[in-house]
């Protein structure tokens, strides 16, 4: 306990990763894809080494896509902003209805 403690790892792991390696030995300690394999051969991912490189009219377009994208989060900030500032403004306002109905009620008692 105290080796997994004094490397910072939980108890728990070391003692299953101690387990796997007896049984296991170092195949043990490999990790394992998880998850169910696929059905169809072919859907495995290809190993893409090389892109291939991108014409004129890609690069422009990714160009236009980035600056679009750029766009399009600033315009999600502003709402986000807006939509903040509204909700703080109802809750001021709610806030203030209630003291003043709390006000009303408080002098109404004391007729």
């Amino acid at each position: 306990m105290s080796v997994a403690t004094n490397a910072g790892i939980n108890p728990g792991v070391l003692y299953q990763w101690v387990r796997k390696y007896k049984i296991l030995g170092y195949n043990g300690l490999v990790n394992k894809k998880k998850g169910k394999p696929p059905k169809e051969p072919n859907m495995k991912k290809e190993n893409v080494v090389d892109p291939k490189p991108l014409t004129e009219s890609e690069r422009e377009e990714l160009i236009r896509l980035r600056a679009e994208n750029e766009y399009i989060k600033a315009e999600n900030e502003v709402i986000k902003k807006e939509i903040a500032l509204r909700e703080e403004e109802e809750a001021a306002r709610l806030k203030a209805k209630k003291q003043r109905s709390s006000k009303n009620s408080g002098k109404k008692d004391s007729n």
